[in-house]
């Protein structure tokens, strides 16, 4: 039971969560957070398929893991494309197959990918990559304890998103994506007020609506929108 226990303590809060009015982009970020963590990988990120069929991030740890997945076809794009996992566990092998991705990849200190699809019954509607610093830093436990971890997350994102209409899912995914954008343009804003990086502007931008109990997309709205004063969240320390 030990050491499966931080994995059941992530299901145990998320389960919490998702019975409840719940936050789609901070359950997102808990569990890629948690996913680093439990998994023993370095950065991790949730991606999700638009309506184009391009992957955009939702939750991420790393700016570097966004940008690689958002503009250069990888291992995180085959898992979304054939709803399979797809393992690399040694990126310096990976040249001749992903050259771009491996590449660019191994510049950021990346050893190794993980990309494990987001499944709901039929559909695949994105898929969770985690990074390695190091070949083979995941093992076959850890590789399924990501796709608990994915799986989860696609069924708070589809609780998100449901409607009481008959459409494919892919149709309605933007709704969980636009909290995104918001959160997104609101990370700018604090960054530019504030002279901080994106990593930091969003870390007090979750604090800060941890502490006043709003979601994320909510807060994001209003400092966008001007009726939350930028000063006001940029005071908040980011948690640790």
């Amino acid at each position: 039971m030990g050491a499966h226990a931080p994995l059941l303590d992530v299901l145990v809060r998320s389960v919490g969560t998702l019975a409840s009015d719940f936050d789609v982009v901070e359950l997102s970020q808990q569990l890629v957070d948690a996913c680093a963590e439990l998994t023993g990988g370095a950065e991790a990120g949730l991606f999700l398929g638009d309506h184009r069929g391009e992957l955009r991030v939702l939750a991420a740890t790393d700016e570097r893991a966004r940008w690689l997945v958002e503009t250069v076809d990888g291992p995180t794009r085959q898992a979304y494309r054939t709803s399979s996992p797809a393992i690399v566990d040694d990126l310096a092998a990976a040249t001749l197959v992903w050259p771009e991705f491996a590449r660019h990849a191994l510049e950021h200190g990346y050893r190794s990918t993980y990309a494990l699809p987001l499944r709901l019954r039929a559909d695949n509607i994105g898929a969770l990559t985690i990074f390695g610093a190091a070949p083979g830093a995941l093992d076959r436990a850890a590789v399924r304890s990501g796709q608990i971890l994915a799986d989860l997350a696609a069924i708070g994102i589809a609780q998100h998103v449901l409607r009481p209409r008959i459409e494919p899912m892919q149709a309605r995914l933007p709704v969980a994506l636009q909290d995104r954008v918001v959160v997104e343009q609101a990370k700018g804003v604090l960054a530019e007020r504030g002279d901080l990086d994106m990593t930091e502007a969003f870390g007090r931008l979750r604090a800060h609506a941890r502490r006043c109990g709003l979601r994320l997309a909510e807060l994001a709205g209003a400092i966008v929108a001007g009726s939350v004063d930028a000063a006001v969240v940029l005071a908040t320390p980011a948690e640790r």
